[in-house]
């Protein structure tokens, strides 16, 4: 969604560099309570709301562009794939992603649907990134990333909003809003959202059919009767009609082929808080979270549900801060079996359950500073895992900081490793031999190929080692941050080729029967078999520079470097990538030029191997026009510069088409009342 309208023009030209940057911003995904981003043991970046409003950014993943380190390429109009200090994919399993802390996790693909994933922009706070390890506080599969999308209070979202975007590939793009008060206890907002965009101009191997049509209604709550206490309730549901191209075997050709269909998706999150101040020195919270989607597409139709509840107390004593939580999960999962999908064991629910504890002691009173803690739970498919974590926040003069850390985190299997068997790309019998039989008939057949989980299949360990400095001045602020992580039993595919079940077809080929030779190639199969005997070295870098020149400049430019290494046994592939190098130039403008005029620009240089695609560089520049205090305008041109090219080519994935991106012009109108 478009920017949000306020009573002032340009409401942060009087902030400071660190507020700008979120540098001095109060965060709480990095320690689960509330600490300035500039304290905190972690490679942090936040997204305020000042930059979401004037990137022009019509959706989550379009804002996200603006995190330098973040990795975020676009597979059409719809899809996306995201992650961070790892491999990007259609379906990211190391990166957890949340709503208020309210996460959207699904066991049976790990997957985030980016797609359906609609949270109006003008009411949110900031995005809280973290680039790294993250399962101390969060729990498995937050290995490479944690994402938490921080909404803002209903008190300060009262009265009326509306806006309309439209451009070259959105043909509408609508939104209403309206909050009050309710009595003098609290403040409620609710909203609506329709949206209508349009196909890609081109695609890689099929015509495009990624068009959109979604609406969204949602609400919010937020009540403080004393001083004590405060509350906080929203929900919210989002229907969505998708036009996708895919890839799959859908007959008996053993082959993938291409088609298009649509993905009708219904996605309702509903959460309740609850905050009570113990004391001065200490607090509680419980949480409550439901969530729901449906999906159906011509060959899968999946239905997920889960409810998270989670509790979790601070004190503070003296030198010491120490924070202690519950959690429990239950999952259900519905998925019917189709040409792509059969499972091997009827489990359609899952359970998670465990605690964490943290302490933070100051050993040198605003200089140094120990952070200790695990996290520990217990799954249905791997028992019980534990998640340790140490850092070190050191400040050896004013306005610097030099942190480090060490951590483990875990990845759960998913239901797809564990439990299901996947009909993917037939192989040919001659890549199958690694030679030719000599019969052509048979070298080019394609004999049935399957994925097949395995209930053997471990957690994956993550074993990571951080080292950061953060600088901040009245004009300048620096964030560097290094990493190395170790990772063990990875989840890879062992081929089994029954290499002996293609000599009773070979040998009725060469005695003429024809017909018998056929039956026995139809009734052979090869298994790839996933096993967690695979191991990786991730190596990197994360620095950006802040500079804040001028009251109306401020600008920021970024560097992230990241290496990855697989150490496979013979005869394994990676399940998911491949030996490989992701560098990334970031740099962002924001500037007033005049009072009500302001230009806000973001540039990309994308250099991975890891895509199959070329390097590309992108532009998003937006101009934002205050009319008066009530009306307002945006006129935004993306992927400037790139012209019409490929981000996402790895195209060995089944149910995964790309097509070309191409630039794009957008205008927005908005109002408040």
């Amino acid at each position: 969604m478009c920017p949000l309208v306020t009573a002032e023009p340009f409401e942060d030209e009087d902030l400071d560099l660190d507020a700008l940057m979120g540098m001095d911003v109060q965060v709480t995904s990095a320690m689960k309570r509330a600490q300035s981003a500039f304290d905190t043991a972690s490679s942090i970046y936040v997204l305020s709301k000042e930059q979401i409003t004037k990137s022009g950014a019509t959706s989550v993943p379009e804002a996200l562009k603006m995190v330098p380190g973040l990795i975020v390429r676009q597979l059409d109009n719809n899809q996306w794939a995201i992650s961070s200090r790892g491999i990007a994919s259609r379906f990211s399993s190391k990166l957890l992603v949340m709503i208020d802390g309210q996460s959207l996790y699904t066991p049976k693909f790990a997957a985030v649907y980016w797609e359906t994933l609609n949270v109006p922009l003008y009411d949110i706070e900031r995005i809280e990134v973290i680039r790294g390890q993250g399962g101390l506080l969060w729990g498995s599969n937050a290995n490479n990333g944690v994402i938490n999308i921080i909404t803002k209070n209903s008190i300060d979202t009262r009265g009326g909003y509306a806006s309309v975007t439209t451009g070259n590939q959105i043909n509408a793009d609508a939104n209403l809003r309206y909050g009050g008060d309710i009595s003098n206890i609290g403040s409620y907002r609710v909203y609506g959202h329709l949206k209508d965009a349009n196909e890609s101009k081109k695609g890689v191997s099929l015509t495009p059919s990624d068009t959109t049509k979604q609406q969204s209604f949602g609400i919010r709550a937020d009540f403080t009767p004393n001083d004590e206490w405060s509350g906080l309730f929203q929900g919210t549901i989002t229907h969505s009609d998708l036009g996708q191209n895919y890839r799959g075997v859908i007959d008996d050709t053993n082959e993938n082929i291409s088609f298009s269909d649509g993905l009708e998706r219904t996605d309702s999150r509903v959460m309740a808080r609850l905050e009570n101040r113990i004391s001065p020195d200490a607090n509680q919270m419980l949480q409550i979270s439901w969530l729901k989607q449906n999906g159906s597409q011509k060959y899968i139709k999946e239905d997920f549900e889960s409810i998270d509840i989670d509790y979790q107390m601070n004190f503070i004593y003296q030198s010491l801060q120490l924070d202690w939580g519950l959690s429990y999960r239950y999952n259900s999962i519905s998925f019917e079996k189709s040409v792509f999908l059969d499972s091997d064991k009827d489990l359609d629910s899952l359970q998670q359950y465990g605690g964490l504890i943290q302490a933070q002691y100051n050993f040198i009173p605003n200089t140094l500073d120990f952070i200790i803690g695990t996290k520990f739970d217990h799954n249905d498919l791997t028992g019980w895992e534990n998640q340790p974590s140490a850092r070190l926040v050191y400040k050896p003069i004013e306005n610097h900081l030099v942190w480090s850390a060490l951590s483990r985190s875990v990845r759960t299997p998913t239901l797809i490793e564990f439990n299901d068997n996947f009909t993917v790309n037939g192989t040919k019998v001659i890549e199958a031999l690694g030679s030719s039989t000599g019969v052509t008939a048979i070298d080019e057949y394609r004999i049935a190929t399957f994925l097949n989980g395995n209930d053997d299949v471990k957690s994956e360990n993550y074993t990571s080692y951080e080292l950061g400095y953060r600088f901040t001045d009245e004009k300048w602020s620096v964030d560097f941050s290094t990493f190395h992580t170790d990772a063990k039993h990875v989840a890879v595919i062992n081929l089994n080729t029954h290499a002996d079940q293609f000599l009773p077809a070979l040998a009725f080929f060469q005695a003429g029967q024809f017909q018998q030779a056929a039956l026995a190639l139809t009734t052979t199969q090869i298994d790839l078999d996933l096993v967690s005997v695979g191991a990786t070295t991730t190596n990197g870098l994360d620095a950006v520079i802040s500079w804040h020149p001028l009251n109306t400049l401020s600008t920021e430019l970024g560097y992230s470097y990241t290496r990855i290494d697989y150490d496979l046994p013979v005869g394994t592939t990676p399940s998911i990538g491949f030996d490989s190098t992701n560098r990334q130039l970031f740099a962002k403008a924001n500037y007033t030029l005049l009072k009500n005029h302001n230009i806000f620009a973001t540039l990309r240089v994308e250099n991975s191997d890891a895509y199959n695609t070329d390097s590309y560089t992108t532009l998003d520049l937006t101009w934002n026009y205050q009319i008066n205090p009530k009306w307002s305008t945006a006129l935004s041109g993306k992927n400037l510069f790139a012209g019409s090219h490929i981000e996402y080519g790895n195209t060995r994935e089944t149910y995964t088409i790309p097509n070309y991106i191409d630039e794009c012009i957008t205008f927005t109108i908005k109002a408040t009342f």
